[in-house]
């Protein structure tokens, strides 16, 4: 008896070890391929996918890319570069998922106008993923607009599975975009002190961003739940994804497919959250759980000086 006793309270302290410790995962996905901005500048978009991929495959991150097909045409006609650009992705083993074909905003559009974007959104990119023996089964919502009633969220859902889809969450939704935008004008502008100074808050915050949703879910679960990033394909990322990459992976992180993700149960919590807002899976969740004001406390905030600089207010 005495032995049994023994093992029960190692077994129980090997198992408090293990929680304590246990693995933090993320997923990486990035938004708006094969481009964000500068529509014109080819070159530079095969520079920001030709530096983001190689950061991905160096650092051996399963990440997913999401593609909105109208960025593949120049004047009406198919552009070759922006073609290879997201062929650059599925040789080099990353997933593709679906966009939409203009990042059209659901809550502006019909339902069957916002089917059709999805349905034009995925031809070029499906045939690219065949000729690498992958299939699309990922679907990401611009703004993470899911429908503002109850109708057009149902609607949607409802299309997706009938389509072979799944919804991409996300959990650490962040204003990288104003960072990218003021990186941006720095570069154009040729002012590097700038640039750095533009991206070394941009790091800081990420960092700060990631263990505010860390602490969200905690509260939440009770755990750590795999976490899915959002990003986007832009110059910022092209040059600082494996600093960024670097300190994820001094918080604890490990990087893990969309797929594995998913497969927490997390994932299966109650979402009837219905409005405007393109807000996380956290919070959807927690809105549902009828969470209270405070549990959302203590979000960081993109500094001053970048939104002064750019000219875009959070």
């Amino acid at each position: 008896m005495l032995r049994i006793l023994l093992s029960v309270i190692c077994w129980a302290g090997i198992t408090t070890i293990t929680f304590s410790q246990a693995q933090k995962q993320m997923v990486v996905t990035v938004d708006d391929l094969p481009y964000i901005t500068n529509k014109e500048d080819t070159l530079q978009h095969i520079y920001i996918n030709e530096n983001i991929v190689r950061h991905l495959v160096d650092y051996k991150v399963p990440a997913i890319g999401f593609v909105n097909e109208s960025k593949l045409f120049v004047n009406g006609r198919l552009s070759d570069p922006e073609v290879k650009n997201i062929d650059l992705w599925a040789s080099n083993g990353l997933e593709l998922g679906n966009h939409t074909f203009s990042h059209f905003d659901y809550n502006q559009l019909t339902t069957q106008e916002f089917f059709d974007e999805i349905k034009r959104g995925e031809r070029i990119t499906k045939s690219i993923l065949t000729n690498y023996g992958q299939r699309m089964q990922y679907f990401r919502h611009p703004f993470l607009h899911r429908g503002d009633t109850r109708e057009k969220v149902d609607s949607l859902a409802s299309y997706l599975k009938d389509n072979g889809y799944t919804e991409a969450p996300v959990t650490i939704d962040n204003s990288e975009y104003i960072f990218a935008s003021a990186y941006r004008k720095a570069d154009q502008a040729g002012d590097d002190d700038m640039k750095e100074k533009v991206a070394k808050s941009y790091l800081t915050y990420m960092v700060e961003k990631t263990r505010y949703y860390e602490s969200i879910s905690g509260k939440m679960f009770e755990r750590n739940i795999p976490q899915i990033l959002l990003i986007h394909d832009n110059l910022l990322n092209a040059d600082y994804l494996p600093k960024l990459l670097d300190l994820f992976k001094a918080e604890g992180y490990e990087f893990i497919s969309l797929t594995q993700a998913l497969k927490d149960k997390a994932y299966q919590s109650e979402d009837k959250y219905v409005g405007k807002g393109g807000i996380t899976w956290l919070h959807r969740w927690a809105i549902t759980q009828k969470r209270p004001p405070e549990f959302y406390q203590g979000e960081p905030k993109c500094p001053e000086f970048v939104q002064e600089y750019v000219g875009i207010s959070e």
